[in-house]
């Protein structure tokens, strides 16, 4: 089964989950509008001590003439509040149910508040029909400002994400290496099979010198297809400057360690695939390295995930470590750098991976993927040597939040007022 296959699956899954909520929150609201007049009153007056015991003090307590004065100054305001809540919870349900395809935000934030309207309606129609219950207008106007807030919150959210998901830009880093030749790289980490066309805008405006792709380009389902964006991506590139690209994890089909259901074994690359990268212009690097005629030495680790463990290979590592000329390493795990990387004097490791730990708080990734929460290895530099990307796209559920993706570019010999940000 491939990764679009099983987002298909968890889709579904989480519509039937928000189609079971909706209609459990319809069915609750019809329960309440059935009760006749005198079980409505009982269990808001139950509701309404209790709530309003932190306020007035305890209820029971009180003389007569004190609960009638709390019934009729506290009692209504927490029935329009229980009308805002529920009414509320149904539009922002609605509202999820309709955002699981994609579309215009707005028309459907019209349609789940449209939603929530008419039933608000229809469930004052049918109280209507309930001994001793009436029908308001006000009630109305007020089970729709609970779908207006509720639904309002949500399209902001929606919005604010959606704004950072799309606003990729150019993260830049200047380094120095006294063995480094003037240089500009560009780093394209984690499209995962999105549209390329910004990323290619971004490269083509920085012009580097070298374009390193350090794993998930696309999914092993996309390699299959000749006509995949990331095939695009890989021609365009190496249009515009010598183009190096290392397998990810989901490449090689491996999305998560110790998982079997989902492929723990790597999947090996068919010739005909190998030949189809070739096309491209683009070079493919699977745990070998290449010696440049301008000295740099080019290497890619293939992701290490097997299901068992999750680890560079080591003879690849240690035959390049002990090279000459300028080595530069794709790894596209950044959890190897410490462990296995560091200890060597490779001049520069890139990688991705990490999506910058998906939520950034204060700075720091919230988790990821081979380092799990609160991770310490999602963006920037280590060691003045290792580079981790955020990554170019968004490919899980789970949306980014103050993590816009990046293209990084690296310069060597450089001086800031040079580069055009």
């Amino acid at each position: 089964m491939g990764i679009m296959k099983k987002k298909n699956v968890l889709l579904i899954f989480i519509r039937i989950f928000l189609a079971i909520l909706i209609l459990l929150n319809m069915s609750v609201i019809f329960f309440f509008s059935a009760q006749d007049y005198q079980a409505s009153s009982q269990a808001s007056d139950k509701i309404g001590s209790a709530l309003s015991t932190p306020i007035y003090g305890k209820f029971e307590d009180k003389t007569p003439w004190e609960k009638e004065e709390v019934r009729l100054e506290f009692f209504p305001i927490v029935r329009k509040l229980a009308h805002i809540l529920e009414f509320g919870t149904l539009g922002a349900l609605i509202y999820l149910f309709l955002l699981t395809w994609k579309g215009n935000l707005f028309l459907q934030y019209a349609c789940a508040l449209a939603a929530t309207v008419l039933y608000a309606i229809s469930d004052e129609w049918h109280q209507s029909f309930v001994n001793g219950r009436t029908s308001k207008a006000l009630d109305v106007l007020i089970d729709a400002s609970g779908a207006l807030i509720f639904c309002s919150v949500l399209l902001l959210i929606c919005c604010l994400i959606r704004k950072g998901e799309k606003n990729l830009k150019t993260t830049h880093y200047f380094l120095s290496n006294h063995r480094a030749p003037k240089l500009k790289i560009a780093v394209a980490a984690d499209l995962h099979g999105s549209d390329p066309q910004k990323p290619l805008d971004l490269i083509k405006n920085a012009n580097p010198d070298l374009i390193l792709i350090p794993g998930d380009l696309m999914d092993d389902a996309d390699l299959r297809a000749p006509e995949a964006s990331g095939y695009t991506f890989l021609q365009k590139c190496a249009t515009i400057a010598p183009t190096y690209y290392s397998l990810g994890n989901h490449e090689i089909a491996c999305y998560h360690r110790g998982n079997p259901w989902r492929h723990p074994v790597p999947l090996p690359l068919t010739d005909e695939i190998r030949a189809r990268i070739v096309q491209t212009g683009a070079h493919l690097l699977e745990n070998e390295s290449i010696l440049r005629e301008d000295g740099l030495r080019i290497c890619a680790l293939t992701s290490g995930i097997n299901g068992k463990e999750n680890k560079p290979d080591a003879d690849t590592l240690a035959a390049f470590a002990g090279a000459s000329g300028f080595r530069i390493l794709l790894c596209h795990h950044p959890e190897y750098f410490v462990p296995y990387i560091r200890p060597t004097d490779i001049e520069l490791t890139v990688c991705g991976h990490a999506h910058g730990g998906q939520w950034r708080i204060f700075g720091k990734g919230v988790y990821a993927p081979g380092q799990g929460l609160f991770p310490k290895y999602t963006s920037g530099v280590l060691d003045g040597r290792c580079v981790i990307s955020r990554g170019l796209s968004n490919h899980a559920f789970v949306p980014r939040i103050f993590n816009a993706p990046e293209l990084v570019m690296i310069y060597f010999g450089y001086d800031p007022t040079e580069i055009k940000k």
